[in-house]
């Protein structure tokens, strides 16, 4: 499930984790140059991966009106980046 929250308060990428865990979701920030801080404005959080797609269509549809977001969070059902599996040859 996708939900929209359009924060307008300034959070950090911990506390935007800490209160969706298991969770993916899009923060806007104000410029580029505050890219390293690690902190915007949460705009909205998808809970499953079955909204995936509609999590990455709300991003395109904000960078369309001029706005500069990232995508942060898990969903946690691997666990790690890469290869997923063991492979013994």
């Amino acid at each position: 499930m996708l939900k929209i929250l359009d924060e307008k308060v300034l959070k950090t990428n911990d506390e935007m984790e800490k209160q969706y865990k298991d969770c993916k979701y899009l923060y806007i920030i104000d410029s580029y140059d505050k890219l390293t801080d690690h902190n915007g404005y949460l705009y909205c959080v998808s809970t499953s991966d079955d909204s995936f797609d509609q999590l990455i269509d709300e991003r395109e549809k904000l960078r369309l009106r001029g706005k500069l977001c990232v995508l942060g969070g898990s969903y946690n059902n691997g666990g790690a980046v890469g290869v997923q599996y063991e492979y013994k040859g």
